[in-house]
């Protein structure tokens, strides 16, 4: 997921029906493992290995001729954003991330999801 801090950046906000979609799958060690298998293949080159934005292929990336920053994932204002978008980001993909919902099925895709919540601390201890 691309950052969008720079200046004139258009936020990345899914739309109200996918960010309610609740997250089926449950946070147990076979569905941490599997979402963490599915990361290392389809998001480590960009995210890295711990999500902070810096894999071996950040440097490369760019948005209509200007470089952009993979999105941070062990930012606890992660938690801001619901799984559903999470989910709906990882999905539809926006350039140069590509969309995943040809790559992975919903299940796969749900497992990422709750992987990638594991990247990112809680603020304040906040639930």
């Amino acid at each position: 997921m691309a950052e969008d801090s720079k200046i004139g950046a258009e936020p990345w906000v899914a739309p109200a029906r996918a960010a309610r979609k609740a997250n089926p799958m449950t946070s147990d060690a076979p569905t941490l493992a599997a979402g963490k298998e599915l990361f290392t293949q389809a998001c480590l080159p960009c995210h890295g290995t711990q999500g902070k934005g810096d894999g071996p292929a950040a440097a490369t990336l760019e948005r209509n001729g200007k470089p952009i920053k993979p999105g941070n994932l062990s930012n606890p204002k992660l938690w801001e954003q619901t799984d559903g978008t999470i989910f709906w980001k990882v999905s539809e993909g926006r350039s140069p991330m590509p969309a995943f919902q040809e790559s992975f099925s919903e299940e796969q895709r749900w497992k990422i999801v709750t992987y990638v919540r594991t990247l990112a601390p809680r603020e304040n201890g906040a639930k």
